[in-house]
């Protein structure tokens, strides 16, 4: 009997539905950031609050937290590192650097990305909030000599 490449699917659903299962729940792990170095960290309660800002005002969209590069740049290990600008020249990613960045986009530019962040109306403690959330991403834990207080 001919089986159309649709009947072994529907075949192989059917028998490989545990097999099939298991691939789908890994594939949402990895796709969900769940799963070794990839977990987000245990978070502050004002990093927490960081983090849904981060949702709910559209940040999370182009900055993740896994340590791949997107649309922006990572957030994970951010916090105390040095950037590279457009210009060459280097900043340290403390939290002034990263409240002015998120002030306004434009000023210094990252190297390697376009500048599509839009200037946004977050509140200097929405702000705070969001670079505390990114500081808690550094896995080290540890801060710059730099960093406010």
């Amino acid at each position: 009997m001919h089986r159309t490449p649709a009947g072994r699917i529907r075949r192989l659903g059917r028998a490989g539905a545990p097999l099939a299962g298991a691939v789908l729940l890994a594939v949402g792990l990895l796709a969900c950031g769940g799963g070794g170095a990839d977990e987000e960290p245990v978070l502050s309660a004002g990093a927490s609050q960081g983090r849904q800002l981060a949702i709910a005002k559209g940040c999370a969209s182009c900055h993740v937290f896994y340590g791949k590069d997107a649309a922006g740049p990572t957030w994970k290990g951010l916090f105390g590192s040095e950037v590279t600008l457009e210009d060459d020249t280097t900043v340290i990613a403390d939290e002034a650097y990263l409240t002015r960045s998120i002030k306004d986009p434009w000023a210094e530019k990252v190297k390697g990305f376009a500048t599509i962040m839009p200037r946004n109306s977050l509140s200097d403690e929405e702000i705070a909030l969001i670079v505390g959330y990114i500081k808690e991403l550094n896995p080290s834990g540890t801060a710059t000599s730099g960093d406010a207080e």
